[in-house]
């Protein structure tokens, strides 16, 4: 069954891009991806993902592969989260955060990263809340694995980083949960870490920090103090206006939750890193950040 159904879904794998938006524009691309999901090849897929000894890497990366171009498509999502994939993806991605700590084998990446694709595309669809989605992955676990894959990441494939950074973006911006369990595990330093990677990774890492201080006090309690304000001060320096604007609202945020941050900036030269941003389309936000930082 497996290799019939590879044989017939091969075409679906699409090259290898960061952060990929798909539209079936196309009708005969659009119809011929409602036939597959109206047949039984998802739940087949979906079988084929679980973890186990009986997992095949070569045809689950082919799935893999099938499932994100599905899930780009956005053709039918839904019933993809309803016949369990959050759940087996979820699985997959533990199993994988176990291989990369066991073995050198360089072609993993292949399976994380259509894997990560995936869970992330996943999240933002309504019907993850309507079904317990957010649930099938509230687990420690998750986030640590996610974190063993971004180790691997940067030391063996950096341009994978974003994936990762983006599946953790979207568990973070609506989950406290997940927000509580980077900060339970101690990962902030790590994530503060993979700053200075390029300016896509930055920005990433600067919004999942946005997304757990936006959610009050209590989180920006544990993120402060700690070595988050001497990293904000370096990425101020960064000329990529998104970066920097992103830094700004975190500094904002920050501001408003845990106060003493603001006097902290203010003895750590903040202000003098603010001024190289004043004649820039940032003005007004560098300028509301001052008044902030020096009036509260």
């Amino acid at each position: 069954m497996s290799s019939l159904i590879l044989s017939s879904l091969r075409w679906l794998r699409p090259a290898c891009q960061p952060l990929p938006t798909f539209s079936p524009t196309s009708p005969v691309t659009a119809q011929t991806l409602y036939s597959v999901l109206a047949s039984t090849l998802p739940q087949h897929m979906l079988r084929l993902l679980q973890p186990g000894p009986k997992l095949n890497l070569g045809v689950a990366m082919e799935f893999a592969w099938c499932l994100h171009y599905i899930t780009c498509s956005q053709v039918n999502n839904d019933l993809l989260i309803t016949h369990g994939a959050l759940s087996t993806l979820g699985l997959l991605l533990l199993d994988l955060a176990g291989a990369v700590q066991r073995t050198e084998d360089a072609g993993l990446e292949l399976l994380a990263c259509p894997v990560l694709r995936c869970l992330s595309n996943l999240l933002t669809e309504a019907a993850v809340e309507a079904v317990g989605g957010q649930m099938q992955l509230r687990d420690e676990r998750v986030v640590a694995a996610l974190f063993i894959l971004l180790e691997f990441f940067l030391w063996k494939q950096p341009s994978l980083l974003p994936e990762g950074l983006w599946l953790l973006n979207n568990l973070t911006a609506n989950s406290p949960s997940f927000c509580t369990s980077l900060l339970s595990l101690d990962l902030i330093q790590p994530l503060l870490q993979l700053l200075p990677v390029s300016n896509v990774v930055s920005l990433l890492v600067l919004t999942v920090l946005c997304n757990i201080a936006e959610k009050g006090p209590a989180y920006c309690q544990h993120l402060w103090p700690g070595p988050l304000l001497p990293s904000l001060l370096d990425t101020l320096a960064f000329s990529d206006t998104e970066v920097v604007g992103q830094s700004l609202e975190l500094l904002q945020l920050l501001f408003l939750y845990q106060p003493e941050a603001a006097q902290a900036f203010l003895q750590q030269s903040g202000l003098q890193a603010l001024e190289r941003h004043e004649e820039t389309q940032l003005q007004d936000r560098v300028h509301a950040l001052q008044q902030i930082a020096l009036h509260g």
